[in-house]
């Protein structure tokens, strides 16, 4: 496999094999749209991290980005103009 990045960058797990040379298949889904990122088919300490992390991404200090798990395991994380837009929307529900 030829890889277009320097040894020393980071490489996305989803990409990498247990020998760190080959490319594996993963659960895990990322979905990226105009507007957000959508995480699903996560590990369960995965899934446990970024329902950790709703707390401090949605803090009333903060207006953005925001951070929602929409049904069990898919989570979408929003930025800019869509954060405004789905944290009203969330509020009017």
């Amino acid at each position: 496999m030829t890889r277009a990045t320097f040894p020393a960058m980071a490489t996305s797990r989803a990409v990498m094999s247990e020998d760190g040379q080959g490319e594996s298949v993963a659960s895990a889904r990322v979905q990226i749209s105009d507007e957000c990122l959508e995480l699903e088919g996560l590990s369960a300490a995965e899934v446990l991290t970024l329902r950790a992390w709703i707390g401090r991404i949605n803090g009333s200090t903060n207006i953005q980005p925001y951070l929602v798990e929409e049904s069990p395991g898919r989570f979408r994380l929003f930025v800019g103009t869509a954060a405004e837009r789905a944290r009203t929307t969330k509020g009017l529900q």
